[in-house]
């Protein structure tokens, strides 16, 4: 096992229960922190009972999110959080429980909160890194300062990118909001690789996605660089880091519409802080 001067702090880490997450948990035991894995099912890593603890939780369920969320804050003292989570759009509009768009609640707004939560309950003046698994297609995203939760103009495809998108400016945002904290918050765009982001996809294409993996980068090989990003200390606020570690920059956005879309997703998950 090899470990770094870091060891026995807390990392956080949202879809750990499969594909990259889980890729990242295990990278993180090896090397003597203790991990929270967030996700859809249960995980037991047996080599590891102490070190380890995994919470279900529905991210489309934004009151069962607090309440987990609240919960892992009172068991646990996190120093790291990797906003791993995410869907693939489905092919037609579905709305939460929370009457939100699936992907814009799945992939942005549940860790809005997630983050959210726990930067608020901070007490102390440790360091905090924070990263966003983002996507390629965060460049070709449309953005819309006014949050619709509408279907007549579903797209997948604009959805999910738009997802991304947001969730890259939260990393942007976060340090801005937060400035008495020490955060070095940053996005990472892995590429294409093998996930199991396509599951509310149609049969066809989870047949042809099933095809294809074997060929596409392994989410082994995406933790180790996340990994590696993630304990720099040279890491720039609001950056997105690429898998080659280059560093690219938010797509131009005005100001006021930024912090327009901002403040309405605040206004959502505002009953759920407190």
């Amino acid at each position: 096992m090899v470990k770094d001067k870091r060891m026995n702090q807390t990392i956080l880490i949202t879809g750990g229960t499969s594909g990259l997450g889980l890729e990242l948990v295990h990278i993180f035991l090896n090397r003597g922190y203790r991990v929270v894995a967030m996700g859809r099912q249960q995980v037991d890593i047996h080599e590891f009972d102490k070190e380890f603890t995994s919470y279900n939780v529905d991210f489309s369920d934004l009151k069962q999110l607090s309440a987990v969320t609240k919960q892992i804050c009172r068991n646990h003292s996190v120093s790291f959080i990797v906003n791993n989570a995410g869907i693939l759009s489905p092919p037609g509009y579905i709305e939460t429980i929370d009457g939100l768009e699936y992907s814009f609640q799945i992939n942005f707004l549940a860790h809005l909160l997630i983050n959210s939560i726990i930067l608020e309950r901070m007490i102390d003046d440790r360091q905090i890194g924070i990263a966003s698994v983002t996507s390629p297609l965060y460049r070709y995203a449309a953005f819309n300062h006014c949050i619709s939760s509408g279907s007549a103009d579903y797209s997948a495809m604009r959805s999910y990118s738009s997802s991304k998108l947001y969730l890259a400016m939260m990393c942007e945002f976060l340090p801005s909001r937060h400035k008495e904290l020490n955060l070095h918050c940053f996005s990472f765009d892995p590429g294409t690789f093998s996930s199991g982001i396509y599951r509310m996809q149609k049969k066809w294409f989870r047949v042809m996605y099933r095809v294809a993996a074997p060929f596409m980068r392994s989410p082994a090989t995406v933790a180790k660089v996340l990994s590696e990003l993630l304990l720099q200390d040279n890491i720039v606020n609001g950056m997105i880091y690429d898998r080659l570690k280059r560093r690219r920059s938010l797509p131009e956005i005005d100001k006021s519409h930024k912090e327009s879309f901002m403040d309405s997703c605040y206004a959502l998950i505002d009953p759920f802080l407190n």
